[in-house]
C-alpha cells in the first residue's frame, strides 16, 4: 500500500516547484525521478497508471506538459500503452463534442497538443482536428441571417487558438504550411462573425461611439496569439519539459487521431430562446473590465 501512494504522491506532484508556476526546481531531475518510479508499477499497476494520466490531464491541466512527456518517455519502450491513451483521448474529446462539454473539450485539445509536442502524436492529426472545427464554424457563421449558434462556432475557434500557446512553435516547426493555413482560415472567420460585446461593460458609459473599436474575448485572444507568433511562441507561463528529453522523444513512434466529427446542431433559429439557449450550453468568454482609462489608471493603482 506504501509504495502505490509513493508513487501516486510522486505524480500528482509532478512540476509543482518549477520555475514556470513560481519555483526554482528544475523539472528534468523531477520528470526523470517520476518516469523511474512508474515504470518500476507499470508490470503492476497499468491500468491504475493509463486511468490517473487521463484523469490528471483534466483535473490538472497546468501540468499537462509534464503527463505528456512520461508519455513520450513510456512510449519508447511501450508504444501500445501511448496508442491506448491518444485512442482514449479522441473518444473523450468526440463524446465531449456530441455532449457539448466545453471544459472537457477545451482541456483534451489541449492535452492532445501536450502529446503532439512530445511525439506521442502525429502533429497533422493536430491540424486535422483544428481544420474539422474550422470548417463546421465557418459553417455556422456563413449562414444568413444573425445565427444563434455563433456562440458554439466561437468557442471551437477560441479551443484552436488556446492550444497554440502550448504547441505552436512545435507545430510551425513541424507543419509550417499547415499552420499558416490555420491562421488564415481563422482570420478569415473572424471577419465573418458578429461582434460580440457584452453590453454590461458600457455601464460606466453611455456614449456608444467611443465602445465601437472595442474588440470581444475572441478579437482580443487572436491579437494576443498572433503577438505570440511573432516571438517565436515563447510564452514565459508554458513550462516546456519536453524540450530536455527531446533527443530521446525523437525516437518514439508518433501515432494517428483518429477523425472527429461535430455534433448536428439545431436547426436555425432567430428566436430569443434559441439564442438564449446556445449561450447556456456555449457561454461567452468576457474580456477585462477596465473601469479607469488608460491614461489615469495608473494614478489610480
Amino acid at each position: 500500500m506504501g509504495g502505490s501512494s509513493s508513487w501516486r504522491s510522486l505524480f500528482l506532484r509532478i512540476g509543482d516547484k518549477c520555475t514556470e508556476y513560481g519555483g526554482s526546481t528544475d523539472h528534468k531531475e523531477h520528470v526523470d525521478t517520476c518516469y523511474g518510479v512508474i515504470w518500476r508499477e507499470m508490470e503492476h499497476s497499468k491500468e491504475e497508471i493509463f486511468k490517473l494520466f487521463l484523469e490528471c490531464a483534466e483535473q490538472l491541466p497546468h501540468k499537462i506538459p509534464f503527463y505528456a512527456v512520461l508519455i513520450g518517455l513510456i512510449n519508447l519502450e511501450d508504444e501500445d500503452f501511448a496508442k491506448r491513451v491518444v485512442d482514449a483521448s479522441q473518444t473523450i474529446l468526440q463524446e465531449a463534442l456530441f455532449s457539448g462539454n466545453c471544459d472537457r473539450i477545451r482541456i483534451i485539445m489541449r492535452f492532445l497538443t501536450g502529446l503532439m509536442c512530445s511525439k506521442v502524436l502525429l502533429p497533422g492529426s493536430i491540424i486535422e482536428v483544428f481544420e474539422k472545427l474550422l470548417s463546421f464554424a465557418s459553417k455556422v457563421v456563413d449562414d444568413e441571417g444573425e445565427n444563434p449558434w455563433q456562440s458554439c462556432a466561437d468557442f471551437y475557434v477560441t479551443c484552436i487558438l488556446s492550444c497554440l500557446p502550448w504547441g505552436g512553435a512545435e507545430l510551425s516547426e513541424q507543419v509550417p504550411d499547415e499552420v499558416d493555413s490555420v491562421m488564415v482560415r481563422v482570420e478569415s472567420y473572424l471577419s465573418m462573425r458578429r461582434h460580440s460585446g457584452d453590453a454590461g461593460f458600457r455601464v460606466f458609459e453611455l456614449d456608444e461611439a467611443k465602445h465601437s473599436d472595442n474588440k470581444d474575448f475572441l478579437e482580443d485572444l487572436w491579437d494576443r496569439i498572433q503577438t505570440l507568433s511573432k516571438n517565436g511562441w515563447k510564452a514565459d507561463s508554458v513550462p516546456r519539459p519536453h524540450l530536455s528529453f527531446e533527443a530521446q522523444l525523437v525516437a518514439g513512434k508518433s501515432h494517428n487521431l483518429s477523425p472527429i466529427c461535430c455534433p448536428e446542431l439545431p436547426a436555425f433559429s432567430s428566436s430569443p430562446s434559441s439564442n438564449h439557449k446556445a449561450k447556456l450550453k456555449y457561454p461567452q468568454r468576457l474580456c477585462r473590465l477596465n473601469i479607469f482609462p488608460p491614461n489615469k489608471a495608473e494614478v489610480c493603482l
